[in-house]
């Protein structure tokens, strides 16, 4: 028999699984008539699903456990699509009787193996994109408020002395410390769902610093962006209007 890298590294940790003879599904005892000899390591394989976990495997050789409903993978430098008449023919030229059903590519059966997770991340993508534009829209409006409603600040504090530039980094601090608050709570609620969002999105750690760090820049940036029109607003201001203001 041939067993997975799992498999060895589960029941024989430090030590070479070749040679080692098993009794699959029962207890080992070594007079048995049931055991059999691991002669070869094979790499991990995910069998049913993307998702699956690297569980241990054992294999046996098909004239020694038959299946009812074997599965044949034919590797070939030509086109899929011109192997289809040969393989029938040759299956047909053993066994006229035996049926062929279900013949896929490999990359027939990845697209196949991959729509549902697919479909998953493309709606959360699009979640996250009105997610992210309500932000926008919601820091601009906060900032814009903020701005008009501290018009005759701004005149005073320009009429004072302020530079523009002062006057700038005012509303991009307001709008930074915002981010700030954002960002801690956000981050907070990415490590406490990652998990589960690990189980829906093929490729997804529970704890991905790389996604939460380019997650926080794209929310800079978008912050910034919303930022940058009350500013400007606010830098513009006319001192005398805005003492006249009120």
């Amino acid at each position: 028999m041939i067993v997975n890298r799992a498999f060895a590294d589960r029941f024989f940790p430090g030590e070479n699984a070749l040679g080692k003879r098993i009794e699959p599904g029962a207890s080992s005892d070594a007079s048995g008539t049931k055991m059999r000899e691991i002669v070869g390591v094979v790499g991990n394989a995910r069998q049913s699903a993307l998702k699956m976990e690297e569980e241990p495997i054992y294999y046996f050789p098909y004239h020694q456990l038959p299946w009812c409903c074997p599965s044949i993978v034919v590797r070939s430098a030509v086109a899929p699509s011109s192997l289809e008449p040969a393989l029938r023919g040759t299956v047909a030229s053993l066994d006229k009787q035996l049926p062929i059903y279900d013949l896929r590519t490999a990359d027939d059966m990845l697209a196949r193996g991959v729509a549902g997770p697919r479909f998953q991340m493309l709606l959360l993508g699009s979640f996250a994109g009105i997610a992210l534009l309500l932000t926008a829209i919601g820091l601009y409006g906060v900032l814009a408020s903020s701005v008009v409603t501290r018009t005759r600040e701004m005149g005073v504090r320009m009429a004072l002395g302020a530079t523009r530039h002062q006057v700038l980094a005012i509303v991009l601090r307001r709008a930074m410390r915002l981010l700030l608050l954002g960002i801690s709570i956000g981050v907070a609620g990415a490590f406490a769902g990652n998990r589960l969002l690990s189980t829906m999105i093929y490729g997804v750690a529970p704890h991905n610093p790389l996604l939460v760090a380019a997650a926080c820049v794209v929310l800079t940036m978008t912050a910034a962006a919303a930022a940058y029109l009350p500013a400007r607003r606010a830098a513009s201001i006319d001192p005398i209007r805005a003492l006249r203001a009120e």
